[in-house]
């Protein structure tokens, strides 16, 4: 079964729902493996929004920090037909990632790297890789702004940024005194997170409750900085 979002009504999410269309049948089949194995893979009224998202932008390249079974990187090479580079520093995940990436066919339009997303993206600078027209972040949620950073080298004017689960379950808008214990870390950091790239000069950011919260964010034309 898919792990819903609590941040909207229960109802209102299964009624999204009703009008969610698989890129492919292939595509279908690995996400209902992935939430019937309760794997974190975006939402699908998220993917709902990213296409038409997509659709306006048409980004050729694309840079994802988090694979996990490899679902999204797909989704975003079939929808788009873009170069995607994804990153993934499980190596069960990863593995499990190369193998679907393999049987959807898809081995050249996806690049798989294995490691920390932040210094697998300084290696990618280092090698001077082309700036990416589209980032998702979706990895290790309190080390999103390090990831950030690390990619900003690797955008251009126009650039747009999409960090995924921002909203943490809607944990984030609580006070302090009535934070999980378990998820506190993560859910400072994430409010941290919000703060910081709210008040980026290099960027202009939107948050929307949309899966699980989703911040897009556009990297300013130099003269708007």
């Amino acid at each position: 079964m898919e792990k819903t979002s609590l941040i909207t009504n229960p109802k209102v999410t299964g009624y999204l729902n009703r009008f969610y269309s698989p890129e492919s049948q292939e595509l279908m089949e690995l996400r209902i493996g992935a939430e019937e194995a309760q794997v974190p893979i975006i939402l699908r009224e998220t993917e709902d929004f990213l296409n038409v998202l997509l659709s306006i932008l048409q980004p050729e390249r694309i840079l994802e920090i988090g694979t996990a079974v490899g679902y999204s990187a797909a989704y975003f090479a079939k929808k788009t037909g873009a170069h995607v580079i994804t990153i993934e520093k499980s190596e069960e995940m990863f593995r499990i990632a190369e193998e679907n990436v393999k049987k959807l066919g898809l081995e050249d339009s996806i690049r798989l790297l294995p490691g920390d997303g932040e210094e697998e993206i300084k290696k990618l600078a280092e090698a001077g890789e082309k700036p990416f027209d589209f980032l998702f972040i979706d990895a290790a949620k309190s080390h999103y702004k390090r990831f950030l950073d690390a990619a900003m080298p690797l955008t251009h004017p126009g650039s747009v940024i999409v960090s995924d689960n921002v909203l943490f379950r809607g944990s984030v808008a609580e006070d302090e005194e009535h934070l999980d214990r378990r998820h506190k870390t993560n859910i400072r950091r994430l409010q941290e997170y919000m703060e910081y790239i709210y008040h980026h000069p290099a960027l202009e950011t939107s948050l929307i409750a949309c899966g699980d919260g989703l911040a897009i964010s556009r990297v300013r034309e130099k003269n708007q900085i």
